[in-house]
């Protein structure tokens, strides 16, 4: 047994004189400085392993959320094609109608400047002119309508653009006046 007790540790790096020099110095501060690092990226790890399952179950969520809204847009892809179909229907209305008053203006002078004996066929009405068709018995009669579409409508470019006799009563003069209309009149 008095073997067994001589045994000795033995050190491989000397305490005194190693840890006193600067290699030694050096050795201890990164053993130390190694192992603090070694824990803090352990916790980080750990850290990264647990978040893993929320950020699974966020990422489940979201394709869940996006499947709902892409079969959302699906079924209303037929009400959005006709909502727009009916935006385009109306933007057409509201031209035509935003015309409207106008036009039925543009009417009302033309009524009121047609003699008796005048009787109106056509009337095409064109963005900046006016051609209006009709029957006459008389010449006197068409140049009257002429000058009162000048002088009382307030068109003052009217042109007598036809004059012949109509085809269905010989007795009857057909006339074509063209009207041009300014662009405050359309």
């Amino acid at each position: 047994m008095a073997a067994q007790k001589k045994q000795s540790l033995i050190n491989l790096l000397p305490s005194e004189e190693f840890a006193a020099s600067t290699i030694g110095r050096i050795i201890a501060w990164a053993l130390s400085t190694f192992r603090y690092i070694v824990i803090v990226t352990e916790l980080i790890v750990i850290l990264a392993f647990i978040s893993r399952f929320w950020l699974d179950a966020q990422n489940a969520n979201l394709r869940e959320e996006i499947t709902q809204k892409q079969s959302l847009i699906t079924a209303s892809a037929s009400f959005e094609k006709e909502f727009g179909e009916v935006q385009k229907r109306l933007a057409i209305y509201k031209t035509l109608t935003s015309n409207l008053a106008s036009t039925s203006e543009i009417f009302s002078k033309i009524a009121s400047t047609i003699p008796d004996d005048v009787l109106l066929s056509s009337l095409n009405l064109s963005p900046g002119s006016l051609r209006i068709t009709g029957l006459s018995p008389n010449e006197k009669s068409i140049s009257q309508f002429a000058v009162n579409l000048k002088r009382n409508a307030g068109y003052p470019k009217v042109v007598l653009t036809s004059v012949k006799t109509a085809q269905e009563d010989e007795s009857l003069l057909e006339f074509i006046l063209d009207v041009t209309l300014e662009k405050e009149q359309i």
